[in-house]
Order: C-alpha cells, then structure tokens, then sequence
C-alpha cells in the first residue's frame, strides 16, 4: 500500500492594529460609559494593565477596559495613558487614553469612528497613532 500524502491548510486571521488617542478630563469609567452610549459597545473594566518603568524602576498600573462583541469580531481596549507615576506612553503625555481595535472585520471606517467619538461632548480631541511614529514600542500590543 502506497504512503497517504497529508496536506494540512491552516490560516490565521490576519489583524490590523489601529491606535487611537483620547483627549478628555473625564475618569476612565465616564470614558467607557460615553463609548458603550454613543457607539453600541459594551466596555467592561478588566484588570489593570501593569508596566515595569525601566527609568523610574516602579511598576505603574493603568485601568484598563475590553469589549468583544464575539469571538470573531474585532476587540476593543481602553487603556488610560496616565497613572499616579507616569505615562504609558511617554512621548503621548497630551494623550489621556488609548483606544486600541485589533481589527479582525472591517467594521466602521476609521475616521467615521473618530467623528462618532469626537461628537462626545466631553471629548476634547481624537487622534489616529500611526505606530511606526512612535519612538518606543508601546507595552500595550
């Protein structure tokens, strides 16, 4: 009897991460209200994301917020760029939080999304982060 040739096909969903920066004085969880409001998420607090400063030698904790709408949709993470001692990222200081989609649909079209969160009224800016820009690799991917 004659070898079986097996040919196994496996493909992996390819991800897009889009950065988005926050401008706003309101608390985190006024944020992710804001957002489940206007845009139909359901943002919910998970455990702080946790980061070594290498310069200051402390840990620095920001809150931190998820929303998947199922296993095949994109997902969403509101991440506060400031904390007691620091920013997640250091060179966004005018950034109060980040909003990261790991975008696996397309779903709404990016500056659409920054329109429906600009429209919050207490809101001040939306910027789109090209991550190549930035200097450091953020601890966030």
């Amino acid at each position: 009897m004659g070898k079986k040739d097996v040919h196994k096909l496996s493909t992996k969903a390819e991800i897009t991460i889009i950065l988005l920066g926050i401008s706003s004085h309101e608390n985190d969880y006024r944020i992710s209200w804001a957002l489940n409001e206007h845009l139909g998420f359901r943002f919910t607090k998970t455990e702080n994301h946790k980061v070594l400063n290498q310069r200051l030698k402390e840990l620095q904790e920001f809150s931190t917020s998820h929303y998947t709408k199922n296993e095949n949709s994109n997902t969403y993470r509101l991440i506060s760029n400031r904390c007691d001692n620091g920013f997640l990222i250091e060179e966004l200081k005018n950034i109060d939080f980040l909003l990261i989609i790991e975008e696996k649909e397309i779903s709404t079209p990016i500056q659409e999304l920054i329109a429906k969160i600009k429209a919050i009224p207490f809101i001040s800016a939306v910027f789109s982060i090209d991550l190549s820009s930035l200097k450091k690799k953020p601890h966030i991917l």
